[in-house]
């Protein structure tokens, strides 16, 4: 009898012991399977409340809402360059951030970013098992790797151009089409002359506003019409890419509107001053004189055509040349709206006291192409146009003056030594003054 209600007590010993065991077993799963807390933090203080906050609050905290996690923005207003990131809170107090993640840069970033182009509420969502973010909005542009925007935009006017606040508006994104070609139509645009079209890119997190190597397309609106811009990139060759316009109205300028021209670089300055204006010596050739230049001086320049307004609208430059330039041989001038300084016009005198004639001549330019302008640099005083000054310089404008010989229009530009707006033999003086140097 004793064993037998030493047994049943056993039996309920390992009942309750099984229990025990199955309900600290239950409570251990419990705590293992507790989901993490996200949340998220920014830059923008208006948006996110404290910039880059990292631990747990109500307001930055992501709502789950089936397999992704939420976090919701009313009435977000126009701005560029907001970055975020996702924040997990682990049950053992563990935190892990999310971004991107590896860029084609070869770097990697622990944020996401995107723009807003016109007001709208924002959702962001963030997927826990595939780490993937998202930014939704009718407005908002996200930047990420695989994602490539290009604009249409006026240079110089606000005719469809851009603002600081917001330089890639929703109107002005071009649409790719399937033969390779973007484009984008505005609606409307009223006469105007000389209006200069340029495109700005989003690509891989870089804005890139004005990209120089897209061969700027130049037209007039003769009369009220939709305008639509056209794009085709050339992933090869920046200058090879091609901007045109099409409408009713719409002339393309194979000619530039010169306004005034200007020699602008090292040791010429850098504003558009009355000394450093060109003259005019034919229908779209263009000179300015410099003097008092010196040996131990690198000229470098660009040639500027400045409108009305003051913009610098066109400009023309050496091709990148690393060697100053020979004087007496014309040389190519690349035409690009935004300029590097190793891009410069470049040369160097052989003596002090030095005059030289900067030429540029856009009689063949191509305003389309922007190709077949030339340029040349010419020592005053080389009346043999060879790129070096001699007796034979001396003697052919001595031979001038006694009506021997006569001078060509180049050679004549060359004659007036002394820069005294007169040639005689005072400028022939000058011509050997500089050979005994």
């Amino acid at each position: 009898m004793k064993k037998r209600i030493m047994s049943i007590i056993l039996s309920v010993a390992l009942v309750f012991s099984c229990l025990a065991s199955i309900t600290s077993f239950s409570a251990s799963a419990e705590e293992t399977t507790e989901e993490s807390v996200y949340t998220i933090a920014g830059n923008k203080e208006e948006i996110f409340g404290l910039i880059w906050y990292e631990y747990i609050t109500e307001d930055n905290t992501m709502q789950k809402s089936g397999d992704v996690y939420v976090y919701e923005l009313k009435d977000v207003q126009v701005q560029t360059d907001i970055e975020f990131k996702i924040i997990e809170h682990t049950s053992d107090g563990k935190t892990h951030e999310y971004g991107d993640g590896p860029t084609s840069h070869g770097d990697f970033r622990i944020f996401s970013e995107f723009r807003v182009a016109k007001a709208c509420d924002v959702t962001i969502t963030f997927n826990p098992d595939t780490k993937e973010i998202n930014v939704l909005g009718d407005g908002v542009r996200e930047i990420k790797n695989d994602i490539y925007r290009v604009y249409a935009y006026s240079m110089y006017s606000d005719t469809f151009g851009t603002t600081i606040e917001n330089p890639f508006p929703i109107e002005n994104e071009m649409t790719l089409g399937d033969d390779g070609v973007y484009s984008v139509t505005f609606k409307d645009v009223q006469p105007e002359e000389d209006l200069k079209i340029n495109i700005s890119e989003e690509y891989y997190g870089d804005i890139l506003l004005g990209f120089y190597g897209y061969n700027y397309c130049t037209i007039d609106v003769v009369t009220p019409c939709d305008v639509t811009v056209y794009f085709k990139k050339d992933s090869y060759s920046l200058e090879n890419s091609k901007i045109w316009a099409e409408g009713d109205g719409v002339v393309i300028r194979t000619k530039p509107l010169i306004y005034d021209l200007y020699v602008i670089g090292t040791n010429f300055g850098y504003s558009a001053s009355d000394e450093r204006k060109m003259t005019q010596s034919d229908e779209y050739v263009y000179r300015y004189r410099a003097d008092n230049l010196n040996t131990e001086s690198d000229y470098k320049f660009h040639i500027y055509n400045v409108d009305l307004r003051g913009n610098f609208v066109d400009s023309w430059n050496g091709n990148f040349e690393k060697e100053p330039a020979e004087f007496g041989v014309d040389k190519i001038a690349k035409a690009y709206p935004y300029q590097y300084e190793n891009s410069s016009m470049y040369f160097k005198v052989p003596y002090n006291n030095a005059s030289v004639l900067i030429t540029l001549d856009l009689t063949n330019y191509d305003y389309v192409s922007k190709q077949n302008a030339t340029y040349r640099i010419d020592l005053f005083g080389d009346i043999c146009t060879d790129g070096n000054i001699s007796v034979t310089d001396a003697t052919e404008l001595q031979k001038s003056l006694a009506n021997i010989t006569s001078l060509n229009d180049r050679q004549n530009s060359l004659a007036d030594v002394n820069g005294d707006g007169e040639v005689n033999v005072k400028d022939v003086t000058a011509i050997q003054e500089i050979i005994v140097q």
